[in-house]
């Protein structure tokens, strides 16, 4: 099966390569090369026809090519220079070719998402936070005087699961008011073979279209680990992404492109040297546990009958997603603890013949003890001397 995702992507590069031969030579004229790249253009529909049965389209693309080699076969040069113009349109821009290049924005467009976080809203981090803030003010101010402004438009965050980085690209897109597109990396993946470099190429053309904008990778490493891994098309994939994070110095559209990675030291060298700022995001400090677990207690309506300081000096190693699972399963304790009772009737409650209202408590000290049997921290500490060991080789933050 793979064998023939390769064999069909291929396929269609070379269907996409013979159109745009087809159209120059009939810009020129050229009747007996254009008839001979559409007869190879339908021959090769066909056996895309064969290999991908799925796509209803190929017939009505192949009945148009062939419409277009009668009209090329039979209208003279004169006559394929007065009517190229039309079947360009019917054999590109709405053929395979232009298709494709639909499917591929309408994929990049359903990855706008909103985004609403407040830098007030993420807890610690205050160096990190200014030095991001600091580049997009950069970025969007305008200077008194005629110069030319080195902006920052690639940051890589890097560090542990769990401690911020996707929340930090959403407040970077939310405070400038930019259009923020939330792209995991499987989105950009394709089993066609060039159709990643396409959807790539098409993210970041919709991107400087409604620019301002914020483009953030997540995971990146899945896609651009370091050349040699086996993987056939990473040079392609990784060229284009390379391109596209040197930007066109004509372009003064502001585009931010923001990655995030736990693994940092599998990434491409290449694109490691195209991010100008690489920011270490660790494991949240004790004044940060404190704000943290804050946030998903006192601040969502609880009381906490216990003492704050115990809570964090036993949750050192934390990030902030182990905290949140923390105060959660804290949070149910103390609702089974609270409401035995009712409890023990859930079956009447879990199907709908009978309603009831739990009671709340304030979260104890047990509540925090039994749950931190069960919450573990995501990493251990060997993990963590590697994150350290990394920053401070390449980290410049």
């Amino acid at each position: 099966m793979d064998s023939d995702y390769l064999q069909i992507g291929g396929i269609k590069k070379i269907i996409a390569d013979d159109i745009k031969a087809e159209t120059a030579f009939e810009e020129k004229g050229k009747i007996g090369e254009s008839v001979v790249l559409c007869n190879k253009i339908i021959n090769n529909l066909k056996v895309l026809k064969k290999l991908d049965g799925s796509n209803s389209t190929y017939d009505s693309l192949i009945r148009s090519w062939e419409k277009r080699k009668e009209d090329i076969s039979t209208s003279g040069s004169q006559g394929l220079k007065k009517t190229g113009k039309q079947t360009e349109k019917k054999g590109n821009t709405s053929g395979l070719i232009g298709q494709m290049e639909q499917e591929f924005r309408s994929r990049i467009t359903s990855l706008i998402s909103d985004s609403n976080v407040k830098w007030s809203e993420i807890g610690g981090l205050e160096e990190q936070k200014e030095l991001i803030k600091e580049a997009v003010f950069f970025a969007m101010a305008q200077p008194d005087v005629d110069v030319k402004v080195p902006n920052l438009r690639n940051i890589l965050l890097f560090g542990p699961p769990g401690t911020g980085k996707t929340t930090i690209a959403k407040a970077i897109s939310s405070n400038i008011e930019a259009t923020f597109f939330n792209v995991p990396i499987s989105e950009l993946i394709s089993r066609y073979v060039g159709d990643s470099e396409r959807i790539v190429s098409a993210l970041y053309t919709i991107a400087r279209e409604k620019a301002p904008s914020v483009v953030f990778l997540d995971e990146i490493e899945s896609l651009l680990r370091q050349r040699g891994d086996g993987n056939k098309n990473a040079g392609a994939v990784l060229q284009q992404f390379l391109s596209q994070l040197d930007g066109f110095s004509t372009d003064d559209s502001f585009v931010m492109t923001v990655a995030a990675t736990n693994v940092p030291w599998e990434l491409d060298q290449a694109i490691l040297s195209r991010f100008e700022k690489r920011v270490f995001i660790g494991l949240p400090d004790p004044e940060t546990r404190r704000k943290i677990i804050g946030i998903h207690t006192t601040g969502k309506g609880y009381k906490v009958d216990s003492t704050m300081d115990n809570i964090v000096e036993q949750t050192d190693g934390f990030s902030g997603r182990d905290l949140f699972y923390l105060c959660s399963e804290a949070i149910r304790n103390m609702l089974r603890r609270t409401n035995k009772e009712i409890m023990e009737e859930k079956e009447k409650v879990i199907g709908g013949s009978s309603k009831v209202t739990y009671r709340v408590n304030p979260l104890s000290a047990s509540d925090f003890d039994q749950a931190l049997q069960k919450v573990k921290p995501a990493i251990n500490e060997e993990m963590s001397k590697k994150y350290f060991r990394w920053k401070e080789e390449f980290a410049n933050n």
